[in-house]
């Protein structure tokens, strides 16, 4: 079972202005348009922002159709893989739940989508986002889960990650933890959400930057709105967490996970 050497993890979020959302996110945290595809009505069907490495896709929201299961959500998880039909038969084997079968896509993907132990929704293709510029994995994407325990056991007998760092919370939870899956890196934990932080969300794009204070200036001008404040963290790192302008959260610093 193969994965994409280079990053590709990718966050896909569902605007509900989905062009604003595109120029405000290049204008406040500096990312630039790959590719941006029109849909019905002056819609985003689809579109992909790039910046170095890290690589982000975003649609408009849209009617809620049964048969498509990203209608229902704001936010999931896309992950290219070659040999997806194999994992596909893995995760199926590990109790995944598949709400959207492996098919061939009229844009030449071959896909399917399911859903973990916390109710997060994946997509698994052969479809390639960005231009495919090598280098280290920038963006890592945070899911919040009521059993930490559980949900990195899923993820790694469905989806083949690798357990890495692991920072036990208390009670059982996990303050944090990193599981890889080939050059990229998944951030989870399942102590108690501060829910002024995650304003209702279970997941949150961690993206690096070299320059965290230049970054958060930047972000600050075009009125992100600072859910914690450029700083220092325990861990070494410096960074700041942001809201955009429909309440996803964004957390850019210089932290870089280890392999």
């Amino acid at each position: 079972m193969t994965h994409e050497s280079i990053p590709s993890l990718h966050p896909v979020l569902c605007y509900r202005d989905a062009r604003a959302a595109i120029e405000w996110l290049c204008q406040a945290f500096g990312f630039a348009r790959h590719v941006v595809y029109d849909g019905p009505d002056g819609s985003i069907g689809h579109a992909e922002l790039q910046m170095g490495t890290a690589v982000i896709g975003l649609s408009s929201v849209g009617p809620v159709s049964d048969a498509n299961p990203w209608t229902t959500v704001s936010q999931g998880l896309y992950v290219c893989f070659t040999a997806v039909d194999a994992l596909h038969d893995r995760a199926q084997a590990a109790g995944a739940e598949i709400v959207r079968p492996l098919a061939n896509q009229e844009y030449g993907s071959r896909d399917f989508s399911a859903r973990d132990t916390g109710g997060h929704l994946w997509s698994f293709g052969t479809y390639r986002e960005g231009n495919g510029q090598a280098g280290p994995a920038s963006l890592f994407p945070g899911l919040h889960y009521a059993d930490g325990q559980r949900a990195i056991q899923f993820l790694s007998a469905a989806f083949g990650f690798t357990p890495g760092l692991v920072v036990p919370g208390a009670d059982g939870t996990i303050a944090h933890a990193e599981l890889h899956l080939g050059a990229d890196t998944l951030m989870l934990g399942s102590s108690p959400k501060d829910e002024a932080l995650w304003n209702g969300h279970s997941q949150m794009t961690s993206v690096r930057v070299v320059e965290p204070d230049q970054h958060f200036e930047r972000a600050r001008a075009a009125g992100a709105v600072i859910l914690r404040p450029l700083e220092h963290t325990s861990y070494g790192a410096r960074g700041y967490i942001a809201r955009d302008p429909e309440g996803f959260v964004w957390n850019f610093s210089d932290y870089q996970p280890s392999a």
